[in-house]
């Protein structure tokens, strides 16, 4: 596993700019690929702080090769989600599963794409760069 350097050991903010950009770094540098798994994902997360963000992810054989704030053209699959469901999300609260099938996470776009992102974030490799980044995020 790659340490992580000075710089990426900094105190960032759920779903900012800075955020997005560790989360994207961190998950090329720790991820092996996974074949045949490719999606980009529009989230659009309600009642945060700063009101409502939109963001997205941009995954290519497994990792995230993209995150950012605002709109992406092309997405496969948009997620809405409040704020709190995402930070339990983010925190190991909430599955996965249980979000999608409860409505927490509302999905339109192709499903069959929502089945490749869950194989990307149930994954143990997932699990330990979201882990490294969640201790360093504030909310």
């Amino acid at each position: 596993m790659t340490k992580p350097t000075t710089a990426s050991r900094t105190t960032v903010r759920f779903l900012s700019g800075e955020y997005l950009a560790e989360m994207e770094s961190l998950s090329s540098a720790n991820q092996p690929p996974i074949p045949h798994v490719n999606v980009r994902v529009q989230f659009h997360a309600t009642d945060t702080p700063e009101g409502t963000v939109d963001y997205h992810l941009v995954i290519e054989k497994g990792i995230i090769v993209g995150a950012g704030r605002g709109r992406i053209a092309g997405a496969d699959l948009a997620i809405t989600a409040a704020y709190r469901d995402l930070v339990d999300f983010q925190a190991g609260e909430l599955h996965a599963a249980t979000a999608f099938v409860s409505g927490q996470f509302a999905v339109t776009g192709d499903k069959a794409k929502l089945l490749e992102l869950m194989i990307v974030f149930q994954s143990g490799h997932y699990h330990r760069f979201g882990a490294d980044l969640w201790a360093r995020t504030t909310w």
